[in-house]
């Protein structure tokens, strides 16, 4: 067995063990169920009400998972000691990272996957028609908000191997909400009268992560249109150009701590 798949296997089980993600699921859920509710109180739009809150609620909920599982990455290893005992054996720092990461991977894997059958089972009760109709366009919506939580891991990742606990949390959820708000920091500098404050504003949304454009992907496939393979192949590329820079960055921080 690969270190890289025994540390990926071990951080699996130990992540699914913890019953902070029972309590998220459960929240999740008790949240999603609020959209039959919401719906009926607006005719013929209660299945969209259900989509729209189910896929924020299983955005959000996994990417609070995401945040507090990946920025404690190191700090748990290094709390127990165990970290000592695996960097005994030959395992390098890269094959660490990469391992602990694709046990959070399979962990959150699960969660959305749970979390999407259980927002799909809610449409079927609410109108059984609309089910099949919505399983592709579901399947494709959840599967953006996996990508978006790929990204956000690896950021709680990367973050995790040179900071504390707290900090990194406020660090990943910082860049995750910015990243939301790219579009708007390049029409403030198509506004912007500066030539200064325009250049500015124009690098740091070249320079910041651009998550708004999966939000406006899901948007245009919850409404039944199929948004061009040119932009889906352009996100793909974008995050996971992302995803090995950050676990890349990662690596090398995490060779060159100094454990005390």
């Amino acid at each position: 067995m690969s270190p890289v798949f025994a540390i990926a296997l071990n951080t699996f089980r130990e992540t699914v063990r913890d019953r902070v993600l029972y309590a998220f699921f459960v929240f999740a859920c008790s949240i999603t169920v609020l959209g039959i509710l919401l719906g009926s109180l607006s005719v013929g739009q209660d299945i969209r009400i259900i989509e729209d809150i189910g896929l924020a609620v299983i955005a959000i909920i996994g990417g609070i998972i995401s945040v507090f599982a990946g920025t404690n990455l190191v700090y748990k290893e290094l709390e127990r000691r165990t970290i000592y005992v695996i960097f005994t054996k030959p395992v390098s720092s890269w094959q660490f990272i990469c391992g602990k990461y694709l046990g959070l991977v399979g962990c959150i894997f699960v969660v959305v996957l749970a979390m999407g059958l259980f927002l799909l089972g809610l449409i079927w009760m609410v109108e059984p028609s609309h089910h099949v109709a919505q399983v592709p366009l579901l399947g494709a919506s959840l599967g953006l908000v996996f990508l978006e939580l790929l990204f956000v891991l690896a950021l709680a990742t990367f973050f995790s191997t040179f900071s504390n606990p707290i900090m990194s949390v406020v660090f990943t959820i910082s860049l995750w909400f910015i990243g939301h708000l790219g579009g708007s920091l390049l029409d403030l500098s198509k506004m912007s009268t500066n030539a200064a404050v325009q250049q500015l504003l124009s690098s740091l949304y070249w320079c910041l992560p651009d998550l708004a454009q999966l939000t406006r992907i899901r948007s245009v496939l919850m409404y039944g249109r199929e948004p061009s393979q040119e932009i889906i192949i352009y996100m793909l590329a974008y995050v996971f150009a992302y995803i090995f820079f950050l676990l890349g960055l990662a690596s090398t921080v995490n060779e060159r701590r100094e454990f005390p």
